[in-house]
């Protein structure tokens, strides 16, 4: 979804990396979220994922807003949509996630952000690109 210049319209469409953007600055900024500690577990160990994130490296701005909160992790898969009866199958764990989160950040430069849920996520992806427009119309 890419944000035209005054960041007020709102276009879908389909990007080449990540879930939101800048219409014309889609080089520059790149903002991935993920809506559930599920969602990125099953990402972490894909091959897509690290795809994603070694094209994100390369963008000036380059976001991952978290829909939940660092204590979702922790205690995942307590409170998740993962039925009890799989939770000793599971190969991803609260541990690794956290490590692989810290991985993200340290070796892509990619900001993770923890928002709660998704309308702070939501208010948080819109003052990123306000941002990043400002930066780019000055």
């Amino acid at each position: 979804m890419t944000a035209n210049a005054s960041v007020d319209k709102v276009f879908v469409r389909k990007l080449d990396t990540g879930d939101y953007s800048i219409e014309g600055l889609e080089h520059k900024l790149c903002i991935e979220r993920k809506s559930s500690v599920s969602e990125l577990a099953q990402n972490v160990t894909a091959k897509r994922f690290k795809d994603v994130l070694e094209r994100m490296r390369h963008f000036s701005y380059s976001f991952l807003l978290l829909e939940f909160s660092i204590d979702d992790i922790i205690k995942y898969p307590y409170g998740s949509e993962v039925p009890r009866k799989m939770w000793k199958k599971l190969k991803v764990k609260g541990p690794f996630i956290l490590k692989v989160i810290s991985q993200i950040q340290v070796k892509y430069g990619i900001h993770v952000v923890f928002c709660g849920d998704s309308d702070n996520a939501k208010y948080i992806a819109n003052n990123i690109m306000r941002q990043v427009h400002e930066q780019y119309e000055n």
